[in-house]
């Protein structure tokens, strides 16, 4: 299988990762939003450094392209596609959700997984999951109150995680529900993106924008 590099700016601070037959090589994070550009060149420059690997032996670079933080979308694809384009390498695209989802530790066999991510006040991104990854809801931007899951909630247990889900946590008590304290970083991408490249399923370079879900709502109950 490939060498690939993973490159996480979509929600808080950044992290990369550079992976081998889907196994994590090394990793680094950085939890400073605003020193993104920097540091992200520079890590990938020494992650490659401490491996004795040279830029060139890099097979892909994959990518989380949303939907979370503008700047930080932006910064991480338009890194990952100079790699790309530079390299003469395919790019793969992530579903910053679904990264989310699959890194939940907590998983249970008939749990669904509901990743958030703070978009403030009382709004997320979130999507709903199954414990295979099969899509139960789609990436959405949503305003909390309370009865957003009811129905869900009401025939299956839940597992939400990542940062907008303190929010629901101060408006939603229900014996279905729980909430996992795991942080998403680039390492969580690593299995999909494998995936991914076995599959050929490469993004286009040229054409490939952050995924920005803008439009919230509150669905039916």
């Amino acid at each position: 299988m490939a060498l690939i590099l993973h490159i996480d700016t979509s929600v808080e601070g950044a992290s990369v990762c550079l992976a081998r037959d889907s196994v994590v090589l090394r990793s680094a994070l950085n939890n400073r939003q605003k020193d993104q550009p920097g540091w992200l060149h520079t890590s990938i420059r020494q992650l490659m450094a401490d491996m004795n690997l040279g830029m060139n032996e890099l097979e892909a670079v994959a990518v989380a392209i949303g939907p979370g933080s503008y700047t930080g979308l932006r910064v991480g694809l338009s890194a990952a596609k100079g790699l790309c384009f530079a390299l003469n390498i395919p790019l793969i695209a992530i579903n910053t959700l679904e990264m989310m989802a699959f890194g939940i530790t907590e998983k249970e066999e008939d749990a669904l997984l509901c990743p958030m991510i703070d978009a403030r006040r009382m709004e997320v991104f979130t999507a709903v999951y199954n414990s295979e990854l099969k899509e139960v809801m789609a990436p959405c931007a949503m305003i909390l109150d309370g009865t957003n899951f009811a129905q869900l909630l009401a025939g299956s247990k839940m597992i939400f995680s990542g940062n907008g889900s303190t929010k629901l946590k101060q408006v939603l008590s229900h014996p279905n529900a729980s909430f996992s304290e795991k942080t998403a970083t680039a390492e969580d991408m690593v299995h999909l993106a494998g995936q991914y490249f076995l599959e050929k399923h490469f993004a286009n370079l040229a054409y490939t924008e952050p995924l920005y879900v803008k439009e919230f709502y509150s669905p039916a109950h």
